[in-house]
């Protein structure tokens, strides 16, 4: 525990220059995807070695390492196992100070494989070499915008760091994050792990300031002890979120053929993970989830929830979710139950989960979150069908096209005015002058009540508050206020980005609400986790996240508790005292 792993690894996370042994113009072998994902990536020297080429997409290639005439930080193998040992000994004469044997046919093969792992390891320790692998697929480093990848994967920059034992799974976890909006500032995939370690790499991740929450996959660990020290001092700082199969027989056989790895009782693992305050997950997904959950949200305080949904049906799945994985969904109090009676209409569900049944007041249905989260009985908020609000978009401009028929050509003048006197009002709010801002915000309110086709005197001060709130703390951006800028322009719409109505006023909606789920965490300090009603993905947006799914927000939602549970029992978190959940 008292090692330099900053020191041990740099030289891996921040190489100044790479050789690639294995590097190769024939585009069906590995040696050339890996060098193309390095030229795409790296800033720094690149340095091809092969016997058999002089030139690879316009890089000079070297016979051996040795002759290579810079120094080289990092080497790179795609070369056949057998051949590794003696490359990796000119790599100590060169004075090399890391590698990644992205080879395979090493331990995972069986005792032939692992005379030659061991073997590898013998040399690279001689000159003190650390590596990635064997038997892997490559890496990642945001510091030195280095992928050495065996195939192309799409990675952003971004605070998650993940060390996979299994190059499919961490592949396809990196993959999907880009697609969700979310990136990572180290990704590992380390096979067979003959020399850096599992812990090791989770050791470095905890001490780099970028990273916010820590993924890993594990087949199997050479040294459960010394894993447990390293993981309960990480997770006292920040979350690891772990992935471990091996609960049945074949699964634990396909882990020994696979990594060479043994699988351990999963009993034994599940308790470590549980004493260790490491957040075991069932999928990749999960996974995922998981560490989007640990980006945007506070920890909730207890197992108290309560869920404000759009339609009954997804509130008793969400619930069940929720109450099968040991959460409580709160009953509600007399006292807010009579304030929902004044805001919804009869038929509303008088009860958690609240559902307004099929009630269109749009401000209403937006003030009931804060009601429900000033509760000092609620310790989360799951508010589903949140992702679902862009639905009324083309409903909203329906209406507001049948109030245009009916009016005059004066009175569509008229009202064109008063909309373009608000654009004065609108670049207020964008420059941040707090004083004319209040008053802007809620002449807004009148102008967005408009554009959502409602009539009459509505109860929006609790609404204006949050907007305002939000706007002076930059939940609400500049573009939602351009947006309004050119909506401010009445019927004589022309916008500058090409962009329908349609699409301005849903995308108008997105932004608000978004502002608005952020701002309620920020006022309450409690989670707020939305989703929406399809499988259909969506990305990260600043420290918005919709879930697809209640269960999948419930599961996030109950890993979250019991990291908090976790913190509380190490005395990070001073213990709050007991609640009633009534």
């Amino acid at each position: 525990m008292n090692r330099d792993i900053i020191r041990e690894l740099d030289p891996l996370f921040n190489p100044a220059s790479v050789a690639h042994i294995g590097a190769t113009n024939n585009r069906n072998k590995w040696g050339f995807s890996t060098v193309t994902s390095l030229i795409h990536s790296f800033k720094g020297p690149i340095y091809p070695v092969n016997t058999k080429e002089s030139e690879i997409q316009g890089l000079t290639v070297y016979p051996r390492v040795t002759d290579i005439p810079g120094p080289v930080d990092l080497a790179v193998f795609t070369i056949p196992a057998e051949h590794v040992a003696g490359v990796m000994r000119d790599c100590m004469k060169k004075g090399v100070k890391s590698a990644v044997i992205i080879s395979a046919g090493f331990a995972e093969i069986g005792p032939e494989g692992k005379r030659l792992q061991d073997e590898v390891l013998a040399i690279a320790r001689s000159g003190n070499i650390r590596f990635i692998g064997p038997n892997c697929m490559g890496y990642w480093s945001s510091s030195s915008s280095l992928a050495a990848f065996m195939m192309p994967l799409l990675v952003r920059d971004g605070p998650l760091a993940f060390v996979s034992q299994g190059g499919n799974v961490g592949a396809a976890v990196v993959v999907a994050g880009y697609e969700r909006g979310v990136g990572f500032t180290h990704y590992v995939s380390c096979g067979c792990a003959a020399d850096v370690q599992i812990e090791d790499y989770i050791d470095y991740f905890g001490k780099d300031t970028r990273v916010k929450a820590i993924m890993t996959y594990i087949e199997g660990l050479n040294d459960g002890a010394r894993f447990m020290d390293i993981v309960s001092e990480v997770t006292r700082n920040k979350p690891v979120i772990v992935l471990k199969p091996g609960k049945t027989a074949a699964a634990a056989e396909a882990i020994r053929s696979h990594s060479g790895a043994m699988a351990g009782s999963d009993a034994v693992y599940d308790a470590a993970f549980k004493k260790m305050g490491a957040m075991r997950v069932d999928s990749p997904e999960e996974m995922l989830d998981v560490a989007i959950g640990c980006l945007t949200q506070p920890l909730p305080r207890g197992r108290n929830v309560a869920i404000i949904t759009p339609g009954g049906s997804y509130g008793v799945l969400c619930a069940e979710a929720c109450e099968e994985g040991g959460l409580n969904v709160v009953k509600l109090p007399e006292k807010t139950i009579e304030e929902f009676n004044n805001i919804f209409p009869p038929r509303w569900s008088h009860a958690n989960p609240v559902d307004p049944a099929g009630d269109r007041n749009f401000v209403a249905y937006l003030t009931a979150p804060a009601r429900l989260l000033e509760l000092e009985t609620v310790d989360s908020l799951i508010f589903m069908g949140f992702g679902g609000f862009t639905l009324f978009g083309n409903l909203l401009l329906q209406q507001r096209s049948s109030q245009e028929q009916k009016m005059s050509p004066e009175d569509l003048a008229k009202r064109d005015g008063a909309l373009r006197a608000i654009i004065p009002i609108i670049e207020d709010i964008k420059s941040g002058n707090v004083y004319k801002t209040e008053t802007a915000i809620k002449q807004l309110i009148d102008m967005l009540a408009w554009v959502l086709g409602l009539q009459g005197k509505m109860e929006v001060e609790d609404l204006a508050v949050t907007i305002i709130a939000a706007r002076f703390s930059g939940k609400i951006d500049d573009l939602l206020v351009d947006d309004l800028l050119e909506l401010a322009s009445g019927k004589a719409f022309q916008s500058k980005t090409g962009r329908s109505r349609l699409d301005i006023i849903n995308n108008m909606i997105v932004r608000l609400m978004r502002a608005l789920s952020s701002q309620w965490i920020e006022s309450y300090g409690k989670p707020v986790i939305t989703t929406t009603f399809t499988e259909e993905q969506v990305k990260l947006a600043g420290n918005h996240y919709d879930y697809t799914s209640g269960n999948r927000a419930a599961r996030v939602l109950l890993k979250l508790t019991g990291y908090h549970d976790y913190l509380v029992r190490c005395g990070v978190i001073v213990q709050e005292s007991n609640r009633s959940s009534d």
